[in-house]
């Protein structure tokens, strides 16, 4: 689902949504998700890599570490979801 007009099909403004950010060498996504349960996804292209990382990405990264059970080889085979 793409909300129109910064506002989600439940009436909440979009910029309320919670985000997760997944960085690659040239593309970032941004996953959107509404309280309301609806999902979507922004696509950006031609990132430079040289861009800083935002404190948001690494507070995401630490959290996904902190819950993270297994072993180094099973974290570095995991993809991202």
């Amino acid at each position: 689902m793409e909300p129109e007009k910064g506002r989600c099909a439940c009436g909440r403004h979009t910029k309320d949504a919670s985000v997760y950010v997944y960085r690659s060498h040239t593309d970032r996504y941004l996953f959107h998700r509404c309280e309301c349960g609806a999902e979507w996804t922004e696509h950006q292209t031609d990132i430079d890599p040289t861009d800083p990382v935002s404190s948001d990405e690494v507070l995401e990264v630490h959290t996904r570490l902190a819950k993270f059970e297994g072993s180094i080889a099973e974290l570095l085979e995991c993809r991202p979801a």
